[in-house]
């Protein structure tokens, strides 16, 4: 195994979700000057608008409107960042898939016919943990998560599925198993593995509530990860579970479930019993890693 300085394999780990970040600072920034520009245009003729760039004031105004502007466009700008960070994390991933499947000794992917199992446990996992959500009443601890949720499905019911049920969900899978806890399995065991890669996934959303249902949700997705061996297993989960909670929101599944104290009760108790019953049969399977 190659010897790496503490810095070089700090780097490794932490450089894709750099890299990811970057992306879409660069995709944000590039549409906020296109909105500015719009502005400005709208303001005045060609031949004006010098002048408005040498006001201050004006053109903080513009960028101001701009940004708020934005605001409105918050996911299908995240789901254009995902699409243009998902083959920068295929390049690397298949960089490092000749190196690291050497170091790891991996043992070859799960068959197709278990994969069925993540689906099962993904989208169990997703109605249990927003009904825990709801019946706690987390989000009145969080501000920002309301304002979060508005935003996240502000946009057309198309827009949701394609953005946040496939593109963000694979842009994030790529980047903190397929990568992230890859390269930190290579010198740790799957629990410090799986603890390390969720704490940071769960940290980046930013809330809270999300924070917690991240957090589980990451240990779920590494675990998958760790037993299937292809980053398509918790691609596939992660899929599932924000496809769940589109569809959900969009029909109203959770207000229908919490119009009855029992109806809530008994889909809470099902979906955990599901999930733990997936999780013990998965618990039964051959790690892929060593």
């Amino acid at each position: 195994m190659e010897n790496q300085s503490y810095g070089r394999r700090m780097w490794s780990i932490w450089s894709p979700l750099v890299i990811k970040y970057a992306i879409a600072t660069v995709v944000t920034s590039v549409v906020l000057f296109f909105f500015t520009g719009a502005g400005m245009m709208q303001q005045g003729k060609s031949g004006e608008i010098t002048k408005l760039m040498e006001e201050p004031d004006h053109m903080a105004e513009l960028m101001q409107a701009a940004s708020e502007r934005l605001m409105d466009y918050a996911v299908p700008l995240e789901g254009a960042a995902a699409l243009v960070t998902i083959p920068v994390m295929l390049f690397f991933m298949n960089r490092d898939k000749k190196k690291l499947k050497k170091e790891l000794m991996m043992k070859g992917r799960a068959p197709l016919w278990k994969y069925p199992a993540i689906v099962v446990i993904s989208s169990a996992m997703c109605l249990a943990l927003n009904n825990l959500i709801l019946l706690s009443k987390l989000s009145s601890y969080s501000e920002s998560y309301d304002e979060t949720i508005q935003m996240l499905y502000q946009p057309s019911f198309a827009v949701q599925l394609i953005c946040l049920g496939v593109l963000m969900p694979v842009c994030e899978e790529l980047t903190y198993r397929g990568l992230m806890y890859r390269r930190m399995r290579k010198d740790m065991s799957f629990l410090n593995a799986a603890l390390y890669s969720s704490l940071i996934f769960a940290v980046t959303h930013g809330n809270l509530v999300q924070m917690l249902y991240g957090f589980s949700m990451g240990m779920m997705l590494g675990l998958v990860y760790e037993k299937y061996g292809s980053v398509l297993a918790p691609v596939c989960a992660h899929v599932t579970a924000n496809v769940v909670s589109v569809i959900g929101t969009q029909y109203q599944w959770f207000d229908w479930i919490f119009g009855d104290v029992v109806r809530v009760g008994a889909v809470t108790v099902l979906c955990a019993a599901a999930a733990s019953t997936v999780y013990i049969r998965m618990q039964r399977m051959d790690s892929r890693f060593p």
